[in-house]
C-alpha cells in the first residue's frame, strides 16, 4: 500500500524518532538510570523491540518500580534526557522533505507525546518551527501518549480527518491515527523497528522518499 499524497491536504507528524534522530539518548537515559539501580542493561535493538507507550508500561517491563517509584522515575529520566537534548540532531531528510510539502501548499502540524515547552524549545532549537502551522505537545513529564490529543489536533487543522496523513515511527502512532480517523504512515528508523511496525496496518518506509 502506498500514499497518494494529492489526496492528502495535511501531514501531523510525530516528533522523536519521526523527525529527530534521539533513539540513542533514550536508552542512554534508560541505562544511566539501571545502571544506577544494578540492573541490567539495554542495547539500542531491543529497546527498540520492546519500546512502547505509556512509557510507564516499557518501564514496567525493564523491571523498574513504577508503583511507587513513579513520579521521582519520570523526573529522573527526564534531567538525564534533557541534559544532551542539545546535541539530538534531525533526520537527514527532514528539512528538504518539509520544504517540499510547504512548497506544495501542505499544512504541516506535529503532535507530540513530549511535554509541549520543551518540544517547541527543540523545534526552534533545530529550525525548523517555522515550517510548522502549529506544535502540540503534552502538559506533562509522563509521556503517557497522545491518543488523547489526536481528534483535538486534527479539528484544529480544518482539514477532513480522510485529507489528513499521520506520519510516525511507533505503534502508537498509528493507533493515534485510528483515533483520529485519518490515514497514517510509519518509518522504521525511530522508536520501534521494522519487525514491530510490519504488525501495524499502515505502510511502513525506511525514510521520507515517500513524502517526496
Amino acid at each position: 500500500m502506498s500514499i497518494a499524497l494529492n489526496n492528502i491536504d495535511t501531514v501531523i507528524f510525530d516528533w522523536n524518532g519521526t523527525l529527530i534522530n534521539d533513539i540513542w539518548l533514550g536508552v542512554k537515559a534508560m541505562n544511566q538510570m539501571l545502571e544506577k539501580r544494578n540492573m541490567p542493561l539495554i542495547t539500542e535493538s531491543y529497546y527498540r523491540e520492546i519500546f512502547r507507550f505509556p512509557v510507564k508500561d516499557y518501564y514496567k517491563d525493564l523491571g523498574l518500580d513504577v508503583d511507587s517509584e513513579w513520579e521521582q522515575i519520570s523526573l529522573e529520566f527526564m534531567d538525564f534526557f534533557l541534559l544532551e537534548a542539545p546535541k539530538v540532531k534531525l533526520h537527514e531528510d527532514v528539512k528538504k522533505t518539509l520544504e517540499h510539502l510547504k512548497n506544495s501548499g501542505k499544512k504541516l502540524c506535529i503532535l507530540s507525546a513530549m511535554q509541549h515547552e520543551g518540544l517547541l524549545k527543540q523545534a526552534k532549537h533545530l529550525e525548523v518551527d517555522q515550517y510548522f502551522d502549529f506544535i502540540q505537545g503534552i502538559d506533562n513529564h509522563y509521556a503517557q501518549g497522545k491518543a488523547h490529543l489526536g481528534v483535538k489536533t486534527a479539528k484544529r487543522t480544518g482539514t477532513p480527518v480522510e485529507r489528513i496523513l499521520f506520519v510516525g515511527d511507533t505503534i502508537h502512532d498509528e493507533e493515534v491515527a485510528e483515533i483520529i480517523g485519518c490515514k497514517s504512515a510509519l518509518v522504521s528508523r525511530g522508536h520501534n523497528d521494522l519487525k514491530k511496525l510490519k504488525e501495524t496496518k499502515s505502510p511502513v518506509y525506511s525514510d521520507f522518499s515517500f513524502l517526496m
